[in-house]
């Protein structure tokens, strides 16, 4: 998924926002991850403990699991977009995300 994101970090970033990535792994982890893509353009951040992802419904239903999942949210932090579960290959949910930021 992050890999996709990468890719469209330019037009995203032209549309006026921000990504963060945030996983349980490591920091450790995100280094080797961001160095294998030649560095990263958007901060990747550790939630070891899930608090996050718990927060925000990314977890499965016992809760000790993050699943992949889309926001995004407005300059006030009101969530425009919530994709539960999200496919990195499904194109449409991928379009989903440039419609909530304005693109047509």
């Amino acid at each position: 998924m992050l890999s996709s994101l990468f890719k469209e970090y330019d037009t995203i970033s032209e549309l006026g926002a921000d990504v963060i990535g945030i996983s349980a792994d490591s920091v450790e982890s995100h280094l080797s991850f961001c160095e294998s893509f030649g560095g990263c353009k958007f901060p990747l951040a550790s939630d070891p403990d899930r608090k996050v992802a718990t927060s925000y419904g990314a977890v499965d239903d016992s809760g000790k699991t993050g699943v992949r999942s889309v926001y995004v949210l407005d300059s006030g932090g009101v969530i425009l977009l919530r994709i539960p579960w999200y496919q990195p290959g499904n194109v449409g949910q991928f379009m989903e995300i440039f419609q909530a930021l304005g693109l047509e």
